[in-house]
């Protein structure tokens, strides 16, 4: 509002402004003309420049003068073309900032399933009315709150697709199927674990049997070295009969 106001007072200053020089550089011109033609007497202005008086210091300023009204006169609606420029280009951003925010509440109401008219005119409507009573847009054109609702009701489709519930249904099965990932993770390194347990005790086995493998055939050897039992004695049987070793 302030900012409203304050360029209100500068429009009507660089107006003012305008007709000022204007006024003043019409009459310079005219007041120069007419000096010229010899029916007004030129302003006489005592100005000294190397010991000696200039008397035509007085025409030089009112020229001068005149010449510098002319100029400012014709920059100035050239300034203010800018300054309209200018102000219409801030003036849009405004009015864009303020669409995006009556659009995104409209959007989120949207989303939110709160508007139930199907039929486009009064899906409009029933957006307007929303954003028109909406806290946080106070005072907002109403040609700005009608764009938001024709864009608001032009994504209805989208708000369908992606809303609050659907979102949030989404993201409880995500954090669901999240859930069932780590807890499969975690009976897999589990798994895994077991099964190298399993091959270490396995290779404890093997270790223990090719020990034992290893002491039987030295047992075997040992015994057949010996040569008191019969070729048929086998280590870890019952042994059948002993050998008679012959009198000497």
């Amino acid at each position: 509002m302030f900012s409203n106001n304050f360029s209100r007072i500068i429009d009507s200053g660089q107006i003012i402004a305008m007709a000022i020089f204007g006024l003043s550089a019409l009459s310079g011109a005219v007041a120069s003309g007419l000096a010229f033609a010899g029916i007004l007497p030129w302003p006489e202005i005592s100005v000294v420049y190397g010991g000696e008086t200039v008397a035509w210091a007085g025409m030089a300023l009112q020229v001068g003068v005149t010449a510098l009204l002319l100029l400012i006169t014709v920059f100035l609606p050239s300034a203010r073309k800018v300054r309209k420029l200018e102000f219409s280009h801030r003036r849009f951003e405004i009015n864009m900032d303020d669409v995006t925010r009556a659009y995104r509440a409209a959007h989120m109401a949207d989303r939110a399933e709160m508007f139930g008219v199907v039929r486009e005119f009064d899906a409009v409507r029933e957006r307007y009315q929303f954003l028109k009573s909406h806290p946080d847009l106070p005072e907002m054109d109403s040609e700005l709150l009608t764009i938001a609702a024709q864009m608001s009701e032009q994504t209805h489709e989208m708000a369908q697709v992606y809303s609050d519930a659907k979102v949030a249904r989404a993201k409880e099965s995500l954090k669901q199927r999240l859930i069932d990932a780590e807890a499969l993770q975690e009976k897999i390194q589990q798994a895994h674990s077991e099964v190298r347990d399993i091959k270490r005790k396995l290779e404890d086995v093997d270790m223990e049997e090719s020990s034992v493998a290893s002491q039987m055939q030295q047992l075997r050897e040992a015994v057949s070295e010996i040569g008191v039992f019969g070729p048929e004695f086998v280590p870890g049987r019952r042994v059948p009969h002993l050998m008679t070793v012959p009198a000497e």
